[in-house]
């Protein structure tokens, strides 16, 4: 049995089969290991982790009074909180931007060329949902199976990003590039070796490595084209930076960070870390930013809380038997 345990609930014994990590990309597979002795069980309670899954049956359980929520079925959620008319609209936006998606990231497959007119398009398709009804786009986005993860991620965070640069009052042309940032972000793992990202056994130190040059050759991809916005060159190559200089792939710091790649950190991990996994339930938006406010030096902790105001705005959904009938009503 897996069950979901916060890093401070770590104990000698435990098996873990997986993390969330900051600093980890949602894709790559984790290791799995014992925590043989106290001094490793230190290590995980002072690190970047923010939870971890443990296997019960091959290792100590949490204990006696502490408490684990629930699994959840996310579409019964979704079901709940949303009527049919929001969430067959949230569906065709995403059918919508699947072929420009599929077509943009074969073209970086086979020849290894990104052009910004495609994703820009895709973008308004996004933005445009996100009008009416942000909180069913961002639901239906959160059930990732492992082969959709990259469509729908992409999709997620390009739509987080709309939603917080219109809530930050930018000009809706700047929105619609942090849109195609956030859309393209991970466009690097387009360019490495599938049986890398693919691998389901315990990488190495070196494979590791290779995994986090992503940041870079995505920059090097996208900057081949001539109508690339720097916004997105930008947020590409360092949308894995730490205000603490603890990120990567140069480590920067503080204000060495442009705002939209701090913007990009917070939407990126955000989404990881609140979609639903076939073996554990998604951390719910509450849990997540509780989470992210702890992590300490990984966000601009100034744009986290405008972050959070934002969905509290917008992504509290009123449960579709408790609206009027002329709201329920997607036109």
């Amino acid at each position: 049995m897996l069950k979901r345990i916060k890093r401070h609930q770590v104990r000698v014994g435990m098996y873990v089969t997986d993390i969330e990590d900051p600093l980890r990309d949602e894709a790559t597979p984790v290791r799995s290991f014992m925590i043989k002795d106290e001094a490793a069980a230190a290590k995980v309670r002072a690190s970047n982790i923010i939870s971890l899954v443990i296997d019960i049956r091959r290792g100590v359980d949490i204990g006696a009074g502490a408490v684990q929520a629930p699994a959840k079925d996310a579409s019964s959620t979704l079901s709940r909180d949303f009527s049919q008319s929001e969430i067959k609209q949230a569906l065709q936006t995403i059918e919508e931007t699947r072929p420009l998606l599929d077509a943009l990231f074969s073209d970086v497959r086979l020849s290894g060329t990104a052009t910004f007119e495609p994703a820009d398009r895709a973008v308004g398709q996004i933005a445009k949902a996100m009008e009416s009804n942000p909180a069913a786009l961002i639901g239906i986005t959160r059930l990732k199976t492992k082969d959709e993860y990259t469509f729908l991620h992409s999709i997620a965070v390009s739509a987080l990003m709309v939603h917080f640069g219109r809530f930050l009052k930018f000009d809706e042309q700047t929105v619609r590039v942090l849109g195609v940032s956030g859309l393209l972000h991970d466009i690097g793992k387009m360019v490495m070796p599938d049986a890398l990202l693919s691998k389901k056994s315990a990488l190495t130190d070196e494979e590791m490595a290779e995994i986090r040059t992503h940041p870079v050759r995505g920059y090097e991809l996208l900057s081949r084209q001539d109508d690339m916005p720097q916004i997105v060159l930008d947020v590409c190559l360092h949308h894995h930076e730490r205000i603490d200089g603890k990120g990567y792939p140069f480590g920067l710091s503080d204000k060495q960070i442009s705002p939209s790649a701090r913007i990009a950190a917070i939407c990126d991990v955000y989404d990881a870390m609140t979609s639903a996994r076939s073996y554990k339930r998604a951390w719910t938006p509450a849990e997540t930013l509780r989470m992210m406010q702890k992590s300490e030096g990984h966000f601009d902790r100034h744009l986290l809380t405008q972050f959070n105001a934002s969905l509290r705005a917008s992504f509290s959904p009123v449960p579709p038997n408790r609206r009027s009938n002329s709201a329920r009503a997607v036109q």
